[in-house]
């Protein structure tokens, strides 16, 4: 049910088609994620902090979920779309993708018929939607017809691999895939990382020294540099992932018969899969309720068992790469200037589409005022 309800808003892409479906869709989609492109998408990623950042004041009270959300939407398109200056475009894009995104929940997930009642959230919703796809379409048929390779993902989506390519519906639903993939878990993702910095002092200051003391790209460094160099941001990053992991929990259908202790699983059967439950077993994290950044030293989280913000086996999110520099880097861009500071009043998880930090507010502080 969630994944069918997923397809008539996302479309039969990487995330909600069958796996049959999901091997093809991957291996004509993976080039766009390669390794060596990521160098140019972090210079993208780098420009659009510098661009929101540019905005901020000292003193200044950030509702932080809406901003990182602003924040993830201008570096989300602009990594898919660089075949020209969208422009005045961008404003009214941003809208619609943000009416799209709060448009999201669980209960819409599996509760279908809400998004069929003649509510104004819902028609708002539904322009927005229109807006998306009349834009996508136009800009997948322009780069059809110009063939280049602009550096960006929409470049790849429309090339072909060999005598196979996507088509167009294909390519559409694939980049509203990754639009809400990228927007919203990476989003939240900011948001909890901002919040926990904002609890340690000790630990801003680490990271603000490492990040200050990186060569930025664009003088012969690549991303990969640059990454390797940020061993406490990738930790921070890390570590948010495992204990506010924005994918709380996710179905699945079982394809053999199996067993999971004395519970035996037919295979066809619904599971629900909660990477929020396994990231806080402490025979996997060892005194899990802690944030500690630390543990991470010398490991890389992707290899870790039990460690599944980005899901895992072949359907494990195929921008995992992109997503996780981008949440370094971004962390790194805005830390390297600026010190957030914890208002009065709580901050608790709201479980919706992804696990948000409700009630999250920070004063902004530029070091070199400090």
């Amino acid at each position: 049910m969630f994944y069918e309800n997923m397809r008539s808003i996302v479309g039969d892409g990487m995330a909600t088609c069958p796996l049959a479906k999901h091997k093809r869709l991957r291996r004509l989609a993976q080039p766009a994620f390669h390794s060596g492109r990521m160098t140019g998408y972090a210079r993208t990623v780098q420009a659009q902090v510098d661009a929101v950042t540019a905005t901020w004041r000292h003193g200044q009270i950030l509702d932080v979920l809406p901003e990182m959300r602003s924040l993830a939407t201008r570096s989300t398109l602009a990594t898919m779309f660089c075949r020209r200056d969208l422009g005045p475009e961008v404003a009214g894009l941003r809208r619609a993708v943000t009416d799209f995104v709060d448009h999201q929940t669980i209960l819409r997930m599996i509760a279908p018929g809400l998004n069929r009642l003649p509510t104004r959230r819902n028609h708002r919703y539904r322009e927005s939607e229109a807006r998306l796809l009349r834009f996508l379409d136009e800009e997948i048929a322009a780069y059809r017809r110009d063939g280049a390779d602009h550096g960006d993902l929409m470049s790849m989506f429309t090339t072909a691999l060999d005598s196979d390519r996507l088509s167009d519906k294909e390519v559409r639903d694939t980049a509203m895939t990754v639009l809400l993939g990228g927007i919203t878990a990476t989003a939240v993702g900011h948001a909890w990382a901002l919040h926990q910095l904002s609890q340690d002092s000790a630990l801003d200051a680490e990271v603000a020294h490492e990040a200050q003391a990186v060569t930025r790209l664009g003088q012969g460094h690549t991303a990969a540099d640059v990454m390797a160099r940020l061993p406490r941001t990738r930790g921070v990053v890390a570590e948010v992932l495992r204990m506010r992991s924005p994918s709380w929990i996710f179905p699945r259908v079982a394809v053999t018969d199996t067993a999971i202790g004395s519970r035996r699983i037919p295979a066809g059967a619904q599971v629900l899969l909660s990477p929020y439950v396994l990231h806080h077993r402490p025979d996997l994290f060892p005194s899990p309720e802690a944030f500690d950044p630390y543990r991470w030293d010398g490991r890389d989280p992707h290899q870790v068992k039990g460690w599944l913000p980005f899901g895992a086996g072949e359907s494990k999110c195929i921008g995992y790469e992109l997503a996780f520099m981008d949440l370094t880097l971004s962390l790194a861009g805005i830390i390297r200037s600026w010190r957030l500071l914890p208002c009065p009043g709580s901050v608790r998880p709201r479980p919706r589409l992804h696990l948000e930090p409700h009630g999250l507010t920070l004063r902004l502080t530029e070091r070199n005022q400090r």
